[in-house]
């Protein structure tokens, strides 16, 4: 089984020198992928209940760690890494437009010579909508717009679209175009029947958050005839979870024969010293659970 890390904020690697240290790490230990967070504006105080359902959400994380930009934490990846892919977990999408969204991506996939992937979801927290002007309510059908943009761009030389980000009724110059064929991965992130919907629709992967690998194998099943209603092959997708620094082998391969293919650790520390302890205890985890 593949695994990689999510730096979840980033609070920790925002210092450039702490950022190349563990994304060479990363690199050493045979990392698959590193993927970060994205978040724009949150509020100090949330008022937005948790999506999950946890004992001690980590509140902290959103509401005092930094959040840097991940596009632009992604371009300083691609220059200090040769071999990791790099991605999002998750693009919120209705946060920017998408034409926007489109080219940053693919002028990511071409710097780094073809490794990005495209994790996105619809977002959770109201609070930061209501501050960027966006409408909650309308976060899955703005999400639904900003996929066939994404995939309209990179897949038809001549796009035609009507959205609520825009038309285009001409031919227009996007390029350049990904190093990727079709296009980068897209990821769909989340736990429900509609994310589970729009992966059937639009995705390359699928990557649910904190749930138990039963949990995951029954939406896998779910997941697969909703595949089959579209047409699609589910074997072709890539099913990735996220998961504590402390994962225990056990856990790991219980993942594994849920038809979970990678896993990430989920950090939520901001001090370096703990961030690489942790993704060297975890990648001797997941050696030790692909070796037993």
């Amino acid at each position: 089984m593949q695994y990689g890390i999510h730096v979840n904020s980033g609070a920790a690697v925002t210092d450039p020198a702490v950022l190349r240290d563990m994304a060479q790490l990363a690199e050493e230990l045979g990392c698959e992928a590193i993927l970060i967070g994205d978040h724009v504006l949150p509020a100090r105080k949330i008022r937005t209940p948790f999506p999950m359902k946890m004992d001690n959400p980590p509140w902290h994380v959103y509401q005092e760690h930094d959040w840097p930009d991940c596009f632009t934490t992604l371009a300083f990846l691609a220059a200090i890494t040769t071999r990791v892919r790099l991605g999002v977990s998750v693009i919120i999408l209705p946060y920017r437009h998408p034409v926007a969204v489109t080219k940053m991506l693919t002028t990511l996939d071409r710097l780094s010579g073809g490794r990005i992937i495209c994790g996105v979801g619809i977002g959770w927290l109201k609070d930061e909508f209501e501050f960027l002007g966006v409408p909650f309510e309308d976060r899955a059908a703005l999400s639904e717009d900003c996929l066939n943009v994404m995939k309209t761009l990179w897949t038809d030389e001549h796009p035609r679209l009507s959205t609520a980000y825009g038309t285009i009724d001409r031919d227009v110059n996007f390029g350049p175009q990904p190093v990727q064929k079709p296009h980068p991965p897209i990821w769909i992130g989340g736990n429900t029947l509609p994310a589970l919907r729009r992966v059937a629709r639009w995705g390359d992967g699928w990557q649910p958050v904190f749930l138990s690998p039963d949990a995951i194998q029954n939406k896998c099943e779910t997941l697969q005839s909703l595949m089959e209603k579209a047409g699609r092959d589910a074997t072709q997708l890539e099913i990735t979870t996220l998961v504590g620094a402390h994962v225990s082998v056990a856990e790991a391969q219980a993942y594994q024969a849920a038809g979970v293919q990678g896993l990430y650790m989920l950090t939520t520390t901001d001090q370096p010293d703990e961030l690489f302890a942790q993704v060297k205890q975890f990648v001797a985890t997941m050696r030790e659970a692909g070796n037993a």
